[in-house]
């Protein structure tokens, strides 16, 4: 890409980082296209501030590394978004993920993870998640991935104001395509289905859109969206969360 492209594509998603919003719905299963053995990793962030007669600011970060051996992969991703407006915070949400992957064989791998979450405005003090199941490739080439997978998992939550905590079994459910629209771009969309065993229409349904264009070298623009769908919230909290992103990354 030219450099005189290259710097205004940089000022105008910078220029759009300010309608981005702080909601963190962290995709899991980006970044499969690292080929080689050993160690690698990915830093994105953004930030954007207004003054004036609105106070605003709005940060956005999170990064992942990724140790490949011949058959396996363990990958840790930490993603946190904060915002306030007129010195009142108005999000907070922080995302810790660790994740191996081993492959068995033909298409199938195994799939095992923990994660927890911390959302005040979704009333999360924590949320823990663990669970271990297959995943298949429905398609992989140079150009990219169409993966499925079922993984059954334990859920512990801890609510704001509640004491205690709650513990129940959930199926998660994925469907991944990621693919390199060209040499310089790429598009990765994920969508979970997670219903609780005891009642299935008592699902999350959370999704992913990225879109990665690289800049020079080692430094990417992405820019995508995400939701989230609770159908039983905490009591007091809107059943849908979604947000936009526009940010810079670098691999390394």
């Amino acid at each position: 890409m030219p450099r005189p492209a290259a710097a205004a594509l940089v000022l105008l998603f910078l220029s759009l980082a300010g309608q981005s919003s702080a909601g963190v719905i962290l995709n899991t299963l980006q970044g499969y296209d690292d080929k080689e053995p050993g160690w690698s990793g990915h830093l994105d962030g953004l930030f954007s501030a207004s003054g004036g007669n609105t106070d605003r600011i709005a940060a956005e970060a999170g990064g992942r590394t990724q140790y490949r051996g011949e058959h396996h992969r363990w990958r840790l991703q930490i993603n946190g978004g904060y915002q306030e407006s007129d010195g009142v915070e108005t999000a907070r949400n922080v995302v810790i993920h660790l994740r191996h992957n081993r492959e068995l064989g033909g298409r199938w791998s195994s799939v095992s993870f923990v994660q927890v979450q911390h959302n005040p405005f979704q009333r999360l003090r924590s949320r823990w998640l663990t669970g271990i199941g297959p995943r298949f490739d429905l398609a992989r080439d140079e150009g990219g991935v169409v993966s499925v997978g079922a993984i059954p998992m334990l859920e512990v939550e801890r609510l704001e104001n509640e004491t205690g905590h709650v513990a129940r079994g959930r199926m998660s459910v994925f469907l991944h395509v990621a693919h390199r629209l060209s040499a310089t771009t790429r598009l990765d969309a994920v969508v979970f289905w997670q219903p609780l065993f005891s009642d299935i229409t008592a699902a999350r349904t959370v999704g992913n859109l990225t879109l990665a264009v690289d800049v020079t070298g080692s430094v990417e623009l992405k820019v995508g969206a995400a939701v989230e769908d609770n159908a039983r919230p905490p009591v007091g909290v809107l059943r849908t969360d979604w947000s936009t992103f526009t940010g810079l990354g670098v691999r390394f």
